[in-house]
């Protein structure tokens, strides 16, 4: 089976050369940031970030972090400590995979 290619956006690879990381072009992660695994999020149509569980939970095991992209700043962010903004409760599954949100002003 061939490994499938995923063509993560320029503005995240942009981002994450920013910060001194590789972007990677197959399926997975955006990148790497200082030998850990980092996922780009921006702001699309409100005020939160989308947090992917599968992603999320990956990014936690392998000590990965989130780079949170608006407005043309940029700040980055341990998955862990996502973990504490986001809270114990439950993932919503109104879309083809689980997913919590991240507000603007938590991250900010």
């Amino acid at each position: 089976m061939a490994y499938r290619r995923w063509p993560h956006t320029e503005e995240e690879r942009r981002v994450i050369r920013r910060y001194g990381g590789t972007p990677l072009r197959k399926y997975g992660t955006d990148g790497i940031l200082l030998s850990h695994p980092v996922e780009v999020r921006s702001i699309r149509k409100d005020d939160r970030y989308r947090i992917q569980q599968d992603v999320h939970r990956n990014l936690v095991r392998n000590d990965g972090s989130y780079i949170f992209v608006n407005d043309g700043r940029s700040k980055v962010m341990l998955a862990e400590d996502a973990s504490k903004l986001m809270g114990r409760g439950p993932w919503y599954k109104d879309w083809k995979y689980p997913h919590k949100f991240l507000k603007e002003g938590d991250v900010w």
